[in-house]
């Protein structure tokens, strides 16, 4: 029971802890690689990656939360068609990357992490 509550304490300060959707601003977003991009919003809790050509090329965003939670969100319709998007229900987005495979090979850019 006590393991419990010490659970539900962490959770509630985890969430109260969770930063207020911004007024203002446009987010943070990586096109460094010239085969796509990703945009987080300025509240950190959507992610949008476009693949920007119909050539073959997969492009995806790799990103955690502040619950310690892996995702991964991918475009695979190519420049041609709308971008994936996806939203976090619980935190925020702490940190994410662009990565593309061609020819077989993963490529990632470095990480880009978010700071209030």
């Amino acid at each position: 029971m006590r393991k419990l509550a010490t659970l539900l304490t962490s959770l509630l300060f985890l969430i109260a802890m969770a930063p207020a959707a911004s007024a203002g601003g446009n987010g943070w977003h990586d096109d460094r690689i010239s085969y796509g991009s990703v945009k987080v919003s300025s509240d950190r809790k959507h992610i949008k990656v476009c693949d920007t050509h119909a050539d073959g090329v997969e492009v995806w965003a790799e990103y955690a939360t502040s619950f310690l939670l892996m995702h991964t969100v991918k475009d695979g319709k190519g420049g041609d068609y709308d971008c994936e998007e996806d939203t976090v229900f619980f935190g925020y987005i702490t940190v994410f990357k662009l990565c593309i495979r061609r020819n077989g090979f993963k490529e990632c850019n470095p990480s880009i992490w978010i700071k209030r």
